[in-house]
């Protein structure tokens, strides 16, 4: 065969030909099979490099029955911060095993319902990587009826999933309100972030977290409020949204003198709407977000750290453990977040002590 540069490519038979073995020693020793002596693969992928030759992985997905091939499944879109951190982790450590990565995401419940039922049809995968939203029974029998492995970062529910990395929601919640009991705060509340209806989220812990926490640390149910989003958030953009959020903050019979919010985004919308409506943070009020993605750092945010980036990278190596027939040593691993501390928290203002 020739290529456009006017030069013969090189065929396994070239390759064979070269190392002195067959041609189906050649496609063994290039896709990673087992019987191969490792002298013999040595001299097989010694010849690959010196003719330029690469198994089409297409072959090799024939003769092995695999695709190569791993769905990262979001929900949102795939350049959010927690999704390409997500993305980038499991690429690293898929793609030099030779795995592609074939990144996919829903945007609500119709969409899900939707792709779920057409996975069984395609099955053009070896496994699935699922992030931040929880399954329902039929589309775990989906999942169950093709055999591929699933693999959950921040699922939820462990029990949909052969295995998962997750961040502690309810440890991240504790350390937040911990700190706002630290500094004098007698009166806290929680942002909750708009969530697509029917969907669970990881991030929908957080508010639980938050009310356990509040309790275990002597909080009243006059002392911790909860602010969530109203009904018709759906087409808010986020300075609407944090608007009503904190309209309801400052017409509490207990105006909180923290806000603990869902996430870093919203807790930076709630910043820039209570500087005007003349409200200075910390000095005022103390605000803290969660998740520490980049655009904390720019606002100078106190907040609760999670790696997504080292999550993708660990749901990537139980990936390849499971699709060896290995089980992973802890299937389920929960990390432990950190406390961020930086300009928007401060002791209780001296005219609320």
């Amino acid at each position: 065969m020739v290529g456009g540069d006017g030069m013969a490519r090189a065929t396994i038979a070239d390759v064979a030909k070269l190392a002195g073995v067959s041609q189906a020693t050649v496609s063994r020793a290039l896709r990673g099979v087992d019987k191969v002596a490792p002298a013999t693969r040595r001299k097989v992928e010694e010849a690959a490099d010196r003719l330029s030759f690469t198994l089409l992985k297409s072959a090799s997905a024939l003769a092995s029955g695999k695709t190569m091939r791993i769905i990262l499944l979001c929900s949102g879109g795939l350049n959010e911060w927690f999704n390409a951190n997500v993305l980038q982790g499991a690429y690293e450590v898929l793609s030099p095993e030779g795995y592609d990565i074939c990144p996919s995401f829903i945007r609500g419940r119709d969409e899900m319902n939707r792709y779920f039922a057409q996975l069984p049809k395609d099955r053009n995968a070896d496994a699935i990587i699922i992030a931040s939203f929880q399954l329902d029974e039929t589309q775990r029998e989906q999942l169950r009826s093709i055999d591929m492995p699933v693999i959950g970062v921040n699922i939820p529910a462990e029990s949909s999933c052969d295995a998962s990395v997750c961040i502690d929601n309810f440890s991240g919640m504790a350390k937040g309100v911990c700190l706002l009991k630290s500094l004098g705060h007698e009166h806290i509340a929680f942002a909750g972030d708009y969530i697509p209806g029917n969907m669970v989220y990881s991030a929908s812990q957080r508010v639980e977290g938050f009310l356990e926490a509040a309790e275990r640390n002597g909080y009243g149910e006059d002392d911790a409020s909860i602010v969530m989003c109203s009904e018709h958030s759906a087409s808010y953009g986020k300075p609407q949204l944090a608007a009503e959020l904190v309209a309801k903050i400052l017409s509490s019979p207990n105006r909180p003198t923290a806000v603990c919010a869902e996430t870093d985004q919203m807790a930076i919308a709630l910043i820039k709407e209570l500087k005007r409506q003349h409200l200075r943070v910390p000095d005022d009020i103390s605000v803290i977000g969660f998740d520490d993605a980049d655009i904390a750092e720019v606002a100078d945010l106190t907040t609760i750290r999670q790696d997504p980036l080292e999550l993708g990278r660990v749901a990537a190596y139980k990936t390849l453990q499971l699709l060896k027939g290995e089980s992973p040593a802890e299937p389920h691993e929960s990390q432990e977040p950190m406390l961020v501390l930086r300009d928007t928290t401060s002791r209780v203002p001296l005219s609320e002590a």
